[in-house]
């Protein structure tokens, strides 16, 4: 079985651009509900809160967590493929 190896920087695009629209998405339906507590995110993320401005906040922290992310995880799959490969 062949496995192809994957490009880390378009993983991290790919997976930030998801990360940070869920974050924003979910920001704003919980804005639009009116529930304006104590968010979960706003413990990961140093300036997230649940308003439009966090929503946009959010939106860049996300796309940068999963970007990073994504790119950690590209690398990890290619040093595995490789190591599999050498065997």
């Amino acid at each position: 079985m062949s496995y192809q190896r994957v490009n880390p920087v378009a993983l991290g695009i790919g997976l930030g651009v998801i990360e940070g629209l869920a974050i924003f998405t979910a920001t704003i339906v919980l804005f639009l509900q009116g529930d304006r507590g104590s968010a979960f995110l706003s413990k990961l993320f140093p300036f997230y809160s649940i308003s439009l401005s966090g929503a946009f906040i959010g939106l860049v922290e996300g796309f940068i967590d999963g970007f990073i992310g994504g790119v950690i995880l590209g690398f990890v799959y290619n040093a595995v493929l490789r190591l599999r490969k050498d065997n």
